[in-house]
């Protein structure tokens, strides 16, 4: 059986369904991260984002990488 929950999302809120018996089904399956991309999300959240914010949060370490090299 296949295993679909709806959790809130630890940074914005928002409601979604969770499908971690089938994650290709999954909201945020659509979100390609790097492995430094996907620790920088861990640090900060324990559990499932919603797709939106897992875009933000790669945004926002991509813009972090950016400010880093140039310091």
């Amino acid at each position: 059986m296949q295993k679909h929950e709806t959790k809130q999302c630890k940074r914005c809120g928002a409601s979604f369904e969770c499908k971690t018996g089938s994650i290709t089904e999954c909201q945020c399956y659509s979100v390609k991260l790097s492995r430094e991309e996907g620790e920088y999300v861990a640090e900060q959240f324990e559990d499932c984002l919603c797709a939106a914010c897992l875009h933000e949060l790669k945004d926002e370490f991509k813009a972090k990488q950016k400010v880093d090299l140039k310091t």
